[in-house]
C-alpha cells in the first residue's frame, strides 16, 4: 500500500484497532464542488437502504480525524459519509482561501450525491464551525430529514466570529465588535487574498480538556489543518447569514453543546439553539470543543442514533 508522510499522518490519532478497522471498511469517492475536487470517506453498510449520515468537519478538522465517530455510528448502523470541505483535508482547492457560501455548496453537492448514491433517509451532522455550514446546508435545500450541529453559530454575526476567536472579549465591548467588522471589510476590500495565520485566531490550546491532552501535540504538528486563511474567508463568517434564520428554521435539528468548551463559550451555542425555531432538541455532553475517548464516543453515538432513530420513526408514521 502506498504510503506519504503528509497524506498518512492522520493514523497516528487513532489506535491499532481502529486502523484495522479503517483499512477494512473505508473505500473513497470524489465529486467536483465549486470547480474544485473533493474528497470523500465512505464506511458504508451492506444495506443500500440504510440510513445515511453525512459528516462534516470544522475549520481545524479534516475527515480522517472523525474516524473513531464514524466508526461508531457506522456500529449503529448507518453509512457514513465524510468529506473534506475545498482546500482542506485530501481534497483540492487553495488552501485557506474559500468562503462559507463555497463551505456550505459543498456539504449541498455532496449530500445530493449521497441521497442519489443510496436509498436510504439522510441525515447531516457538523463539529465546531462544521455545525453552523451543515444548518446553512440544510436551509438552502440540503436533502436532509434532520441535521446535528455539534455546535451552531451564526456566520451572519460578527459577535459569533468574534466568540469564536481569542478576541472572544470584544464582543463584550460596547461599539467594537462593531468597528472589528468595520476594519476586516475595509482591508478585505484592499487585500482579499492577504493571509491570517490561522492557529493565531483560535484558542486551538484549549480544543480538548485534560482527558484528550494527548490529541493536541498530534493536531498541532498535522501538515493537512489549514495553517493560513485570507482576508475573504475571514469576512465570510460573519458576512453569510443563513437562507432561513435560526428563528424561522423549518429542519429538525439536535443542537450538542459541550459545556467544558474553553474554545468557545458554551453560551454561543446555547443562545442560537434557544433562537431556533421549529422542532428542535437540545443535548448537553460534559466534554471540551473536541472529545475522542471511548466513554465520549459511546455517549455521543448514543444521543446522535437516539435522536436520528426516533427521526426515523416519526417521518415513517408520517408515511413521509
Amino acid at each position: 500500500m502506498h504510503t506519504s508522510p503528509i497524506t498518512d499522518y492522520w493514523r497516528r490519532y487513532h489506535n491499532a484497532e481502529t486502523l484495522a478497522r479503517f483499512d477494512a471498511l473505508h473505500t473513497e469517492a470524489h465529486i467536483t464542488s465549486t470547480g474544485v475536487r473533493l474528497h470523500i470517506d465512505l464506511y458504508e453498510q451492506p444495506d443500500p437502504a440504510a440510513p445515511v449520515l453525512v459528516i462534516n468537519h470544522g475549520g481545524g478538522g479534516y475527515s480522517r480525524i472523525f474516524l473513531p465517530v464514524a466508526l461508531a455510528l457506522y456500529d449503529r448502523g448507518y453509512t457514513i459519509v465524510v468529506p473534506d470541505q475545498r482546500g482542506q483535508g485530501l481534497s483540492e482547492g487553495n488552501r485557506g482561501d474559500f468562503t462559507v457560501g463555497q463551505l456550505v455548496q459543498n456539504i449541498v453537492d455532496v449530500a445530493q450525491w449521497a441521497q442519489a448514491r443510496y436509498r436510504g433517509r439522510l441525515f447531516l451532522l457538523g463539529g465546531s464551525i462544521g455545525g453552523g455550514l451543515v444548518y446553512q446546508a440544510a436551509a438552502v435545500g440540503a436533502p436532509a430529514e434532520a441535521v446535528v450541529c455539534h455546535n451552531l453559530y451564526d456566520f451572519g454575526s460578527i459577535h459569533d466570529t468574534l466568540a469564536m476567536s481569542r478576541f472572544a472579549p470584544l464582543r463584550h465591548v460596547p461599539g467594537l465588535s462593531w468597528v472589528s467588522g468595520a476594519l476586516i471589510r475595509g482591508l478585505t476590500a484592499v487585500a482579499p487574498s492577504l493571509r491570517i495565520p490561522f492557529r493565531a485566531l483560535g484558542r486551538f490550546r484549549d480544543m480538548v480538556d485534560g482527558r484528550d491532552a494527548a490529541f493536541f501535540p498530534i493536531w498541532a504538528n498535522d501538515p493537512l489543518p489549514v495553517k493560513a486563511v485570507t482576508l475573504r474567508y475571514m469576512r465570510s463568517t460573519f458576512t453569510t447569514p443563513p437562507a432561513v434564520p435560526f428563528e424561522q428554521n423549518t429542519v429538525p435539528v439536535l443542537v450538542i453543546n459541550p459545556t467544558r468548551d474553553r474554545m468557545v463559550s458554551p453560551a454561543v451555542t446555547q443562545h442560537n439553539y434557544e433562537r431556533l425555531g421549529g422542532e428542535k432538541r437540545y443535548a448537553e455532553i460534559p466534554y471540551g470543543h473536541w472529545a475522542t475517548g471511548a466513554d465520549f464516543l459511546s455517549m455521543y453515538a448514543d444521543i446522535v442514533d437516539g435522536y436520528l432513530r426516533e427521526r426515523l420513526a416519526v417521518n415513517s408514521a408520517r408515511g413521509v
